[in-house]
């Protein structure tokens, strides 16, 4: 039963070529998937596969019947292992945390990882504790309190709670950072009262500003102030990304054509009103533009189509269809230099999907599947180059990666903070993402 269960594993195996190292002392060889993924197999887990020929001879390359061999990894943090982390020493008291805006984003993504990256790496976390929460409404603030106590271990009465940060009190801004979370149309003024409140270390959640005025105005406050201001991104710290951007860099050329689908079923939310976003631009797609504009490092950008449908729903055909404006998908094109990008959202998909493709004028290019969902930590890229002899063309690369984007973000931001260096997602570069949400919005005639 086994012997059968693993012969239909290898007939069912991608086919892709690696590079295979024996080991000097006769043992079996180690195949290497990616850079710092080394996982070692037997010989007997590969067997030739006729993949063309060559002056009338077969070719053959190795067939791995096991895609998985790295599930295992751990998708811990591995500090070393960041494309853009600071130099910066670790101080004695790492930085604590006041969390303003206590829903989706504040409660339910920024405290749970910043307590993993706590967890995980007590000895060089930058992330001490969470020492304030700041939300309109009271509740909000019962809640979080309850969750921190319960699921992560906290004190009550060791937390700073307000409705605002004026009003916040017993923490010290100069080893504090603190997190704005609410709507994209109040970061303006919750920066504002950070800075008035003391405070010189603000993460902003993205869309950092809801229109470049409003940015304009944060990056005067930040002069102002001397404020540092880290904008969220996660994508920009994928592993997938990086090695897509590396990859540019080795070719020594923009792709000519990139295309970013990011789809999700956030049906539920919508019609019960939860997050009131403008469209469906305000949701995925500031992801998507970021990316883009990382990747290709455009000198200059032009939106060249831009289109939102609005979100349509039924329970039964019988039933009155409920329809949502401008949150059902959302397509932009983008002229990046020489690069064409084609991002697309759906917010009413059956399946959530993440997958990024760069193609380069020669027979290069390049597929990423990004993580789906916060209990998924693995993405997965694939490098192609060449052609078989039926035309299609040939896997050069298959790499499995952990892929814990937002706590790298959170765990990189945090450093850069410590060690006063430059962030990564400043407000200079995500005014290029607001201004072109502008553009595409007005394209789309979202706005008049």
């Amino acid at each position: 039963m086994a012997r059968r269960g693993r012969s239909r594993s290898r007939a069912a195996a991608t086919r892709c070529s690696r590079e295979v190292d024996t080991d000097p002392a006769g043992e079996d060889p180690t195949v290497v998937i990616a850079p710092g993924l080394v996982t070692h197999v037997r010989l007997s887990d590969f067997r030739p596969v006729v993949s063309g020929t060559h002056r009338g001879k077969p070719v053959s390359r190795l067939e791995r019947s096991n895609e998985v061999a790295d599930s295992t990894t751990s998708a811990r943090l591995l500090p070393a292992n960041l494309s853009h982390i600071s130099n910066g020493t670790m101080p004695a008291e790492a930085l604590g945390a006041v969390v303003v805006g206590l829903g989706r984003a504040g409660l339910g993504l920024h405290i749970p990882v910043l307590e993993k990256i706590r967890h995980d790496n007590a000895a060089v976390s930058p992330f001490g504790a969470v020492v304030g929460l700041v939300d309109a409404a009271e509740a909000g603030i019962r809640r979080a309190v309850h969750r921190l106590e319960y699921d992560f271990g906290y004190d009550p009465r060791r937390l700073s709670c307000a409705t605002s940060l004026a009003d916040l009190t017993g923490v010290d801004p100069d080893q504090t950072v603190v997190h704005i979370c609410t709507p994209a149309h109040d970061h303006a003024s919750a920066l504002r009262a950070a800075t008035e409140a003391g405070f010189r270390r603000i993460i902003v959640e993205k869309p950092c500003a809801a229109n470049t005025a409003e940015v304009d105005e944060m990056r005067r406050t930040a002069d102002r102030t001397g404020a540092s201001i880290a904008v969220i991104n996660p994508y920009l710290y994928s592993r997938s990304v990086a090695s897509c951007k590396d990859r540019i860099r080795e070719l020594g050329r923009l792709p000519h054509y990139l295309e970013f689908e990011m789809s999700k079923p956030r049906i539920t939310p919508t019609l019960a009103g939860r997050s009131r976003p403008e469209s469906v631009m305000d949701v995925e797609l500031p992801h998507q533009i970021a990316t883009a504009l990382h990747l290709t490092d455009a000198s200059q950008y032009r939106v060249l189509r831009a289109e939102v449908r609005h979100m349509h729903y039924r329970e039964m055909d019988t039933e009155p269809c409920q329809v949502v404006p401008n949150m059902g998908i959302g397509v932009i094109v983008l002229e990046l230099d020489q690069c064409i990008a084609v991002l697309v959202s759906s917010l009413d998909a059956l399946t959530r999907t993440r997958v990024l493709k760069l193609r380069f004028p020669s027979t290069e290019h390049i597929e990423a599947f990004l993580p789906v969902t916060g209990d998924d930590h693995t993405s997965v890229i694939i490098e192609y180059s060449g052609h078989n002899t039926d035309g299609s063309t040939e896997q050069q690369r298959v790499a499995k990666l952990p892929d814990d984007m937002l706590a790298r973000c959170l765990f990189d931001t945090y450093s850069r903070f410590i060690a006063g260096s430059p962030q990564l997602s400043d407000l200079a570069f995500n005014r290029k993402v607001v201004d072109v949400m502008d553009k595409a919005k007005t394209f789309a005639r979202i706005r008049r």
